[in-house]
């Protein structure tokens, strides 16, 4: 017995320190914020109507940078009408571009097509300031911070005459952005 019990006493003596011990480690947290944009349609390109000259050929030109609406060559403009408007919107931009894609005709069912030439413009107001883009992207910087900004589209419609029939012409152009 008394070897069992100097045998308790020896484990019970040599067993683990009691003593407290606190360990350290680091973990790593990683969060990637990526820049996030949406394009927006606010208004379509509407020449309104165009009355056909007697002779000749004549446009009909909506201007990108003030909105306004003309006619040459003998056409007569009338009717509401709307400059195209497209906004952009993005958050933790650090740079951003917007390509555009134009059609060179505007169509009419049932046969017959305008030619049309292309003009867009931007603006960081929906209202003023508007300069012309001459290519077809338009490359931005948003500083790593939160963009808006607008796109104008106008153009002109012309080779209006009178053998043209009468109807709705129409075809569609294409913003797209990408953000970064």
């Amino acid at each position: 017995m008394r070897f069992v019990a100097a045998l308790l006493a020896t484990c019970v003596l040599s067993g683990p320190s009691m003593a407290q011990q606190t360990v350290n480690k680091t973990a790593r947290v990683d969060l990637l914020v990526v820049a996030s944009c949406t394009i927006s349609t606010l208004s379509d390109l509407d020449y309104g109507s165009a009355t056909k000259p007697q002779t000749g050929t004549g446009s009909v030109t909506i201007s990108a940078t003030s909105g306004s609406r003309s006619a040459s060559g003998g056409v007569t403009a009338s009717g509401s009408f709307n400059v195209g408007l497209v906004r952009l919107n993005g958050q933790n931009v650090s740079n951003y571009a917007v390509t555009a894609s134009f059609p060179s005709t505007l169509t009419r069912s049932g046969g017959g097509s305008l030619s049309y030439s292309r003009a867009w413009a931007q603006s960081a107001s929906s209202s003023s300031g508007y300069s012309l883009i001459s290519g077809t992207t338009y490359n931005g910087s948003g500083g790593g911070g939160n963009v808006t900004r607008y796109f104008r589209i106008g153009g002109t419609a012309s080779s209006i005459d009178a053998g043209d029939a009468a109807g709705n012409y129409d075809n569609t152009a294409s913003l797209t952005a990408s953000c970064n």
